[in-house]
C-alpha cells in the first residue's frame, strides 16, 4: 500500500518475492498497475485515496465472521475496554468514584460477570497484560453507576467498533467508494485472517498528506485484530 518496492527498495524486495517459493501470498493494494503489481498472486486496484475504506471493509469481514484472534483481541488490544454511551470515551476509574484515577480503565469480565479494571493499564500498576483467570467480554452492553449520581450505558470497544462499520464499511458499502467489488474484499479478509502469518509493507511517507493517518490506522487495526503485531 502506498508502495512500489520493485523500482524504489531494489536490496528489499528480494526478500519478498523469496517467500513466495515458500508458499507465501503477495496482494498488492494500489490504484496502477505498477512493476510490483505485475509480480504479485492478487492486484487489487482500489480508487486513489480509498485505501482506508477498503481497510475497514476488509475489517468488517474479519469481526463478522469470526475470524479474528481471539486470545490476541482480548489481551493484547484495548478493543475490550469499556466505553461510555453518552461521551464515546473511555470509562474511567475517576468517573465512579470522587478521588479515582483517570487512568485506570475497565473491562467486563465474562467469569464473573463483574466490571473489572483493564490488566495493564497505568493506573491499573501491574503492567502486566496476561489475563489470568480474567475473560473480557467484547461484545454486550451494561449499566454502571456514576460518582455524579445516575448512571450510563457502557460497550466494549469492540462492540463499538462493530456496530460502526455495520453500519458504514461492509463490503458491499465499500464498493462506490473504493471500486473493489465486495467479492474481492471478503476474499482478502480471508485470507489475511486464516493466514500464519502476515504483514503488511507500506510506504509511511504517505502520513505527510492530509488524513492519510486514516489508512495507516486501518492497517494497524487489520494487524492487531488477527494478532499479526510485533
Amino acid at each position: 500500500i502506498g508502495a512500489n518496492p520493485l523500482e524504489t527498495r531494489i536490496p528489499d524486495v528480494h526478500f519478498i518475492h523469496e517467500a513466495r517459493y515458500r508458499g507465501a501470498k503477495l496482494v498488492i493494494i494500489s490504484p496502477d498497475m505498477s512493476a510490483s503489481a505485475i509480480h504479485s498472486d492478487l492486484w487489487i486496484n482500489v480508487k486513489q485515496e480509498t485505501d482506508a475504506a477498503f481497510g475497514l471493509a476488509a475489517a468488517n469481514v474479519i469481526l463478522e465472521e469470526k475470524l479474528f484472534d481471539d486470545q490476541a483481541v482480548r489481551e493484547q488490544s484495548d478493543l475490550p475496554f469499556l466505553v461510555r454511551e453518552d461521551t464515546g470515551r473511555y470509562l474511567r476509574e475517576s468517573a465512579l468514584r470522587k478521588g479515582g484515577k483517570d487512568d485506570l480503565f475497565y473491562v467486563w469480565d465474562e467469569a464473573s460477570d463483574r466490571m473489572k479494571p483493564a490488566p495493564g493499564c497505568r493506573g491499573e500498576g501491574s503492567h502486566l497484560l496476561a489475563l489470568g483467570d480474567l475473560r473480557p467480554a467484547l461484545d454486550g452492553r451494561w449499566q454502571v453507576d456514576l460518582a455524579a449520581g445516575g448512571t450510563v450505558g457502557v460497550r466494549p470497544l469492540m462492540q463499538v467498533l462493530r456496530d460502526h462499520l455495520n453500519a458504514n464499511y461492509t463490503p458491499e458499502l465499500q464498493e462506490k467508494t473504493t471500486g473493489v467489488r465486495a467479492s474481492v474484499v471478503r476474499r482478502f479478509a480471508r485470507d489475511m485472517a486464516k493466514a500464519p502469518a502476515a504483514m503488511i509493507y507500506a510506504s509511511w511517507g504517505a502520513c505527510k498528506n492530509y488524513h492519510s493517518d486514516l489508512f495507516q490506522r486501518a492497517m494497524a487495526l487489520l494487524m492487531a485484530i488477527t494478532g499479526n503485531q510485533g
